[in-house]
């Protein structure tokens, strides 16, 4: 079944932003290694049951990563059937930047996961971690439409080329002035492309 974003879904990401946005304001009120979960949880007005039940720690809490868009965009994408490679590459990138576009993340939010990643180790393993689980997404929706294995080689290469184009932008989104992060993302995308010569 493809997915659409219905209200369970909107909801889900409302809760999910919610439980974020508490995190980052008591790890900035108070200090990151004096929150916990359940004061999260209070401060987010969910129980410690519904924390867990979208967020494994305080430290993945306070990390932004996208989710991955509705199902019937990436079936729509798999259904464009096998291009060259950086084709595939250009439309995965165009794939993730126009849910990016309906859910835009928050300067603010990105700028202080970056900082407590750089001041905590836990906290930079679990945004590693979350990149790498995101990419490893990537990969099997890669593989999808060229009809190879998502362990294979290129899905995994497009997969990877695609998170450094979205990552690059956001880190540049962060300590830029515009309000809006696609067009970071899109100036990362025409570097990229600058350097695989297209």
């Amino acid at each position: 079944m493809t997915r659409t974003e219905g209200l369970r879904e909107r909801r889900r990401r409302q809760t999910h932003r919610e439980i974020q946005e508490a995190a980052l304001r008591l790890a900035g009120e108070r200090g990151f290694a004096k929150v916990t979960v359940e004061m999260i949880s209070a401060e987010a007005g969910v129980s410690t049951r519904t924390f867990f039940n979208y967020f494994p720690s305080k430290e993945a809490a306070v990390i932004a990563m996208p989710p991955m868009p509705p199902d019937e965009d990436v079936t729509a994408f798999a259904a464009a059937g096998p291009a060259d490679p950086g084709d595939v590459l250009l439309d995965l990138i165009a794939l993730l930047l126009r849910d990016m576009a309906r859910h835009p993340p928050e300067r603010g939010a990105l700028h202080a996961m970056f900082a407590l990643g750089q001041e905590h180790p836990a906290v930079l393993a679990a945004m590693l971690a979350g990149f790498e689980g995101f990419q490893r997404q990537l990969a099997v929706t890669v593989a999808a439409r060229t009809g190879e294995q998502p362990h294979d080689e290129m899905p995994r290469l497009i997969a990877s080329l695609a998170m450094a184009a979205i990552r690059t932008g956001m880190e540049n989104f962060t300590s830029g002035e515009d309000d809006d992060p696609v067009p970071y993302v899109e100036r990362a995308v025409t570097t990229l492309r600058t350097l695989l010569g297209r």
